[in-house]
């Protein structure tokens, strides 16, 4: 799916973005264009059914893990119709940096950056790429 990385090029063009990925979660359920060597590209289905699944209070309680990096549910609007995005950000291990981490149906901010404005990115692509068709 070379054509998504367009989009994640987009997302990573103004500097505040350590990441970003573009990824399926209907029936094609994997990453389809994501920033070289980070860990949005070892984002599993498993991961993906937990984003966008039923159950939206289990994760709040639970975490959830992107790319294996475990991470904690700060604000879940998904499914609500105007926003569709979600608030994460990442937990350390080892004494690393945490990062925010913005999905909208998923960038990834770099060190130090504040997660309102990592939220307005993902949402205004995902509304694009909503108001698109896809």
């Amino acid at each position: 799916m070379a054509g998504w990385q367009s989009y994640v090029d987009n997302l990573m063009c103004d500097g505040c973005c350590q990441e970003a990925a573009i990824v399926g979660y209907c029936d094609a359920k994997y990453v389809w264009a994501a920033t070289a060597g980070g860990v949005f590209q070892s984002i599993t289905p498993i991961e993906i059914d937990m984003i966008v699944g039923k159950d939206r209070e289990g994760f709040f309680t639970n975490g959830l893990t992107l790319g294996a990096k475990k991470c904690s549910v700060i604000r879940d609007s998904l499914y609500v119709d105007g926003d569709c995005t979600m608030d994460i950000r990442t937990k350390s291990q080892g004494g690393e940096p945490t990062y925010n981490v913005a999905v909208g149906r998923a960038g990834r901010g770099k060190e130090g950056v504040h997660g309102g404005g990592l939220n307005k990115k993902a949402y205004s692509m995902a509304k694009y790429l909503r108001d698109s068709g896809f």
